[in-house]
């Protein structure tokens, strides 16, 4: 799924959807204004960007490991019902159907009774860091308009990229990458939108871009040297961190983790894949990954630390019985 969503993710801003643009804009606002308090250090205020999004998702992050606390305490009872049914073990089909059904209805009445919904869990943290990723993707992609300020609607766009012969997915980036080359250009087609102030702010912007010498604008390539390592710390990071998160399972919880191990390969394509998008895209957006990586693997650690899972179960446990006997109390106040 997470594949899936980024996978989308990636096509959605090379083709430059129109719903996106809010979101790019809202987000060139914080990087612009983070630029502003760090000197123009970019990668600086995308680490801190970074970890401010992090934590953001963190309390959501938080109540999804509530829910799944809650689904732990509670599944030693949904196997005794399971075992009550044995539906695997009927033959006829009509009768499998049947217990199947009734199994169903119990199990449903469990979590009416505990008001417990197991969809809780579903994807929104995922789904939140995927509208993160986005917006970082979007303003790496499109930093002269988001960032810098140029406005450029489509039609502009479009016969800039004709005249200077560049793709039009990725003009800006390109931009960027060649601007002392086609700057004097720029300034004399389009007046208005290339004054001297906003050339000199791609200037600095541009001067900025560059890393221990790696300019992060360029697409990596085996072929292109040290640049490699940024797809290289892409995959690393991102093992560490499904190997983190399977030892902390491990500990808080055997019988899950035993699953764990065996879903090992599964979980393995995520770091393969994040090694394989880090070659489609910027460098700027592998860097954004490794941090993000780091940040998911300290944020594991602190959540095992300060949250265990086993505190929030005996937590949960005390909050539904005072639950429970509130409902009683009120049946019983009603009956009366």
């Amino acid at each position: 799924m997470y594949i899936n969503l980024f996978t989308m993710a990636v096509k959605s801003v090379n083709s430059g959807m129109a719903f996106f643009k809010p979101l790019y804009w809202l987000f060139g606002k914080c990087m612009e204004g983070l630029l502003f308090v760090f000197n123009d250090r970019y990668f600086l205020a995308l680490i801190v960007f970074t970890v401010l999004t992090r934590l953001i998702l963190f309390p959501l992050n938080l109540k999804q490991q509530k829910t799944m606390a809650k689904t732990s305490r509670i599944q030693p009872k949904i196997q005794k019902i399971q075992k009550k049914y044995n539906v695997s073990a009927i033959t006829d089909p009509k009768q499998r159907q049947k217990a199947n059904q009734a199994q169903q209805e119990e199990i449903q009445a469990l979590y009416a009774r505990e008001g417990h919904n197991p969809m809780n869990m579903g994807c929104g943290p995922m789904a939140f860091q995927m509208i993160f990723l986005m917006g970082i993707i979007g303003i790496i992609y499109y930093p002269i308009q988001y960032i810098i300020g140029i406005n450029l609607p489509n039609d502009t766009a479009t016969a800039i990229a004709e005249t200077l012969k560049m793709d039009g997915r990725y003009f800006q980036i390109s931009l960027l990458q060649n601007f002392d080359q086609y700057k004097d250009t720029l300034m004399a087609e389009w007046p208005k939108l290339f004054t001297a102030d906003k050339v000199a702010a791609i200037e600095e912007y541009k001067r900025h871009m560059y890393l221990a010498g790696i300019d992060m604008t360029q697409i990596p390539h085996w072929k292109d040297g040290i640049i490699v390592i940024i797809p290289i710390l892409c995959l690393v990071t991102s093992i560490g961190s499904t190997i983190v998160s399977t030892l902390i399972q491990k500990k808080n919880n055997p019988a899950q983790a035993q699953q764990q191990q065996q879903m090992m390969l599964m979980m393995l394509m995520m770091p393969l894949f994040s090694f394989y998008i880090a070659f489609q895209v910027s460098a700027a957006v592998g860097f954004y990954w490794i941090i993000s990586n780091l940040v998911a693997i300290v944020q594991q650690l602190v959540t095992a630390k300060f949250f265990p899972p086993k505190r929030n179960i005996a937590r949960e446990m005390i909050e539904n019985t005072i639950q429970r006997r509130s409902r009683e109390e009120s049946i019983k106040n009603t009956r009366n």
